[in-house]
């Protein structure tokens, strides 16, 4: 197996990616909040028996992302989005208003989370922003199903049991709540019919069900915002520090890891080493603790077959 940090995934045209009648995972922001390296805000796209089926987090640059890589977003099938902090939704209306311009006709399915003190459920939140009254008021026809119908599926997350989210062409979607501080977060699990794709989501990695969730995944996104040099800050009690990630994948049996929602800040900040970008080797070193499966770092709109995986770690 490679060591060699940028030897990540396969580089190949962002347009080709899910082309050949397969199955593949394109990372299209492989960032989140300040956007470290010029990364995009969390999302990810699961492509499947050749067309784009699956969108998973709405974060900033998403819809940039999309047509990037030569996407007809009519085609989508699904929006799953694990929770309302804005680095992986706040593209959710730039999308649907793309969608109503180009008049959709086709359903689209949207699943979120069930709401908690100073977070709103899915439907809460969708009229807050497309409602009469809400932020986008010309987009009210959405919720009444014009110009599309959306069929939303809002997620329970105060007990930590897995929940079957729904079932479309071949391929089967469930979640499971994941802790994240005050923000009711899920991860979600697609299983295709030769593949298994877990969206670990941004958590604290505390919760060892969560490997019960992902076990035996082809591919496990893991939302890697710190660095091992963060322990003991105030961050690493609602996100996950790099050897929990490691432990929580190691007990997965997860085939491999991709690493997502890289950060960076600042060169001046004052706490700039508590980042991920920071010092990629010390992460890895730090998933290396538990973990010793391949582990991919990829950049945006990378392609990863889901049909014929590659092994090139790091």
């Amino acid at each position: 197996m490679s060591a060699v940090l940028d030897a990540t995934a396969p580089e190949r045209p962002a347009d080709t990616c899910g082309r050949n009648g397969g199955s593949a995972l394109q990372v299209l922001g492989s960032g989140g909040p300040m956007h470290g390296q010029g990364r995009g805000s969390a999302a990810y796209l699961l492509w499947s028996m050749g067309r784009p089926s699956i969108l998973i987090d709405v974060g900033g640059g998403t819809t940039v992302a999309l047509a990037r890589a030569g996407v007809e977003a009519a085609q989508l099938d699904a929006v799953l989005i694990s929770h309302f902090h804005p680095d992986h939704v706040s593209d959710l209306p730039a999308f649907l208003w793309g969608e109503m311009v180009t008049r959709r006709r086709r359903p689209l399915a949207i699943a979120g989370p069930t709401g908690a003190k100073d977070f709103r459920s899915l439907d809460a939140f969708l009229e807050k922003q497309f409602g009469a009254e809400g932020a986008f008021p010309d987009m009210k026809g959405l919720l009444s199903g014009e110009p599309f119908q959306l069929e939303l599926a809002a997620i329970e997350t105060v007990k930590a049991r897995a929940s079957r989210v729904f079932e479309h062409n071949g391929l089967r979607v469930s979640a499971y709540p994941v802790p994240h501080g005050r923000a009711p977060t899920l991860a979600y699990r697609i299983e295709g019919p030769d593949f298994s794709v877990v969206f670990g989501g941004d958590q604290t990695g505390l919760d060892p069900g969560f490997s019960k969730f992902a076990q035996g995944a082809d591919y496990l996104v893991l939302h890697a915002m710190l660095s091992p040099r963060a322990a003991g800050h105030t961050l690493a009690q609602v996100v996950a520090l790099p050897e929990t990630l490691g432990r929580r994948a190691a007990e997965a049996k997860a085939k491999r890891v991709v690493l997502g929602h890289l950060m960076a800040g600042a060169p001046d900040q004052d706490e700039a080493h508590v980042w991920s970008l920071s010092s990629m080797p010390a992460v890895i070193e730090g998933l290396r603790t538990y973990y010793q499966a391949p582990i991919l770092v990829p950049s945006d709109l990378q392609c990863l077959d889901l049909d014929t995986p590659e092994d090139d770690d790091v």
